[in-house]
């Protein structure tokens, strides 16, 4: 009876401890969301050109993909509390000489991008570490209920950091947002620093020398190596976000601009259900028991993806718009959620930090690629080709003709494809081991 209390205790424990740091994590993320925001805003109201946003994007992407390997091993290695602390004390820096130089009148758009360099690199780190504490903190049966925390606490950060960023765009400029910034800072360093224990794997006499991270690193490129179902559910990953990145996640607000001759309200209100449904599955996989077979919810959330990806290009009219959105969002946070709790459980917890860091630098390094070639497609290929006159009925009759109809035809080729993939890969033998002996 006394070792049950005392497990007892411990889960209740954990759980106010992932509780807190959960809290100061999302007030930190949305105060560093609201200034990415704004720094985007300025940097192109300063030079007129889009380039600047994408340049900022590549500064912060390339680190990552370069030093995320790296920085798994370090979370697998390190103390994950230190890594966090250290990680968010450089950010906040950065913050800070933002706002330093912007109220010198000395801000440029160099300046930026050196910070945003040296955010990509810390959060190579910053992102491993916070998963491991994760797996830490909570016990196998409530990883999919935290899944579905996450995902709606996402989309709400996600729903309230442009309308913050317009706000105090509106009130006190960027300088406010960075000072709003540095405030969400402390509050989560602190919460972290005296309120948060994370059980930590790593002894006191473990190496953490650069020999030994390297040899932590190559022991985790020969796991995915040796295991061909976690290497497996990491392709099936990476090429779903290519897929959604080639069409859908890039390119669905120009899709429906150039549907409806650039009606910015169609775009809110799909929007809007588009946070609907991802909302809903959230709440659906917080309050529904986890299945002892992941795989097949998995499978019908990536089947909801991309289907909507297919139909949301064949659609002419908002009321499909809305609904095909709200089906294939309702999809994302299942797929993603259960995709991570496999991992989580046929992962060593000591080897969490490497499995997610290569995790991180697939999704990251197939993301801008995607944007690049969807973007091509679209201008060079698609568009002209379905406004030539030379197209067949049947493509005429899927996606119709004019403006937006390549872009369509992209979403639904997209789609399709993806489907096709997830269903030869579903079938290996390797990825189907995953399921047995949980």
């Amino acid at each position: 009876m006394k070792t049950f209390k005392s497990i007892s205790d411990n889960k209740k424990q954990n759980m106010r401890n992932f509780i807190l740091l959960y809290i100061g994590q999302v007030i930190s993320q949305l105060g560093s969301g609201v200034t990415s925001f704004a720094v985007i805003i300025w940097a192109y109201s300063e030079s007129g050109k889009v380039m600047a946003s994408s340049l900022l994007a590549i500064c912060s992407t390339v680190p990552y993909l370069i030093v995320s390997l790296f920085g798994g091993a370090v979370a697998d290695n390190v103390n994950k509390k230190k890594i966090m602390l250290i990680c968010d004390t450089v950010a906040a820096a950065g913050s800070l000489v933002i706002l330093l130089c912007f109220l010198g009148n000395s801000l440029s758009l160099w300046i930026l991008c050196i910070i945003n360099v040296i955010s990509g690199f810390m959060n190579a780190f910053q992102a491993p570490a916070s998963q491991v504490a994760v797996s830490l903190l909570i016990d196998k049966e409530d990883y999919a209920r935290v899944g579905g925390v996450q995902s709606i606490i996402g989309s709400v950060v996600g729903i309230l950091t442009p309308v913050l960023a317009a706000g105090l765009l509106g009130i006190g400029g960027l300088g406010l947002i960075i000072i709003v910034d540095l405030s969400t800072f402390l509050f989560a360093f602190l919460t972290l620093l005296l309120f948060v224990k994370i059980p930590d794997i790593v002894s006191n006499e473990s190496r953490t020398s650069l020999p030994e991270l390297w040899y932590s690193m190559k022991e985790g490129i020969g796991f995915i190596k040796k295991e061909h179902g976690i290497r497996l559910l990491l392709v099936m990953y990476s090429v779903l976000n290519f897929m959604g990145a080639i069409s859908f996640d890039s390119m669905y607000s120009p899709l429906l601009l150039a549907r409806t001759g650039n009606n910015e309200m169609v775009v809110g209100i799909v929007s809007a259900f588009m946070a609907a449904g991802i909302m809903m599955a959230s709440i659906f996989l917080m309050v529904s028991k986890t299945p002892e077979k992941k795989l097949p919810i998995m499978y019908v959330g990536s089947f909801m993806c991309l289907a909507g990806i297919m139909l949301f290009g064949i659609g002419r009219n908002i009321y499909w718009w809305c609904a095909v959105v709200f089906i294939g969002c309702f999809g994302a946070p299942i797929y993603q959620t259960y995709q991570m709790v496999i991992l989580r459980e046929k992962v060593s917890i000591d080897m969490h930090g490497r499995i997610f860091g290569v995790q991180g630098m697939i999704t990251q390094m197939l993301t801008p690629i995607g944007y690049l070639v969807g973007a091509f497609l679209a201008d060079y290929v698609f568009e002209p080709f379905m406004k030539s006159g030379r197209t067949n009925k049947v493509l005429s009759f899927v996606v119709g003709s004019g403006n937006g109809a390549g872009i369509g035809l992209i979403f639904v080729i997209a789609g399709a494809l993806g489907i096709v993939i997830l269903v030869i890969l579903s079938r290996s033998s390797k990825i189907k081991e995953l399921d047995e002996q949980y």
